[in-house]
């Protein structure tokens, strides 16, 4: 019997680990035991921890780089991790700069379609931020060529955070999609809140009864070439190997806290604004003074949110954006704490 995955994917800060906890939470309410593939840039583990810290599910992470170029040969681990756990269904978060559609046409490949089967593929779009990206990442046609993908591969499209644009800016966005993707089922939505009863249709306990017989959504075509052997070690965090990455400006630096040292989060704040056309998302788990609680902070675009967190860890910062300097962004960390 193949278990059925779903595949979440969508740019940074688009909201897919959000409806992941909501998808999480519902499996369990339904009596069923999920598995969980999370991919991040960064070589810390954020999302995952989001994950594990609200929910209790064991998480397979792949960090430090693309599951579609840099991390691809480690994917089959990964799933055969989750297989020998015999879950009802497979969650595959993908970083924000992946191909879905290239992580589809691997599970089609003889030695997994026995084994999996691609329930469906989920693109969240960031309403807030779509349009002024697509100009904003112009000069780098490998990205410019994954978001398209991961529109044009998507069964179902969520333009989340919604509420934050104007109708005429939705009515722009929903165009957009529909010239990368006519069939995908569109749900304009905040925090990723969707009905989750059709994403989860057909999906059983295996105790209960087989899954129904059903064909894969979409997704014919021919497997990916494998991976050459081995990545080259560079500062982003990030590198492309030999496989043609989904992205080529865009890479993640890992900003640690010196040891007993907090910021405020004003000065914070006005980290992230140093950046704007550098920055494209920003998550940690970062002290603030005062003795406060760990707070889980997360900027896309010109936002940033807060939210108390027990991540018991040394703090740290994930900086994500395109053509960072390692050592320019490390010397300007440091200076703020002189």
């Amino acid at each position: 019997m193949r278990i059925p995955v779903i595949i979440l994917s969508g740019f940074l800060g688009s909201g897919k680990t959000t409806l992941l906890l909501s998808l999480l939470k519902e499996s369990y309410a339904r009596g069923l035991q999920p598995g969980v593939l999370m991919n991040e840039l960064g070589k810390q583990d954020v999302d995952g921890y989001i994950l594990e810290e609200q929910t209790g599910a064991a998480v397979e992470k792949l960090l430090d780089g693309c599951v579609c170029c840099s991390r691809r040969e480690e994917l089959g681990d990964s799933l055969e991790l989750l297989i020998k756990r015999r879950p009802d269904v497979i969650f595959i978060e993908l970083t924000g700069v992946a191909d879905p559609d290239e992580i589809a046409r691997s599970l089609h490949e003889p030695y997994w379609a026995t084994r999996l089967s691609v329930h469906t593929v989920v693109t969240l779009v960031d309403a807030e931020n779509m349009l002024d990206y697509n100009s904003r990442l112009s000069s780098d046609k490998q990205l410019v060529h994954t978001l398209r993908s991961q529109l044009a591969s998507a069964n179902l499209i969520i333009v989340n955070k919604s509420d934050l644009v104007t109708p005429e800016i939705l009515t722009k966005i929903e165009k957009a999609i529909r010239k990368r993707n006519p069939d995908a089922e569109i749900e304009f939505t905040v925090y990723s809140r969707i009905p989750l009863h059709s994403l989860l249709a057909g999906i059983v306990p295996k105790e209960a009864k087989p899954l129904p017989k059903r064909a894969p959504l979409g997704f014919q075509g021919s497997p990916l070439r494998k991976a050459a052997a081995g990545r080259s070690e560079a500062v982003p965090d990030n590198a492309p190997g030999e496989h043609a990455a989904s992205f080529s400006q865009v890479g993640a630096v890992t900003l640690a806290f010196p040891q007993g040292k907090t910021l405020p989060k004003a000065v914070l704040e006005a980290f992230f604004r140093e950046w704007p056309d550098r920055l494209l998302r920003a998550k940690g788990h970062v002290q603030l003074p005062g003795g406060k609680p760990v707070q889980l902070v997360q900027h896309a675009g010109s936002r940033t949110t807060w939210e108390d967190s027990r991540y018991p860890g040394s703090p740290y910062l994930v900086f994500i954006g395109t053509n960072l300097n390692g050592e320019q962004l490390a010397e300007r960390w440091s200076a703020l704490f002189r």
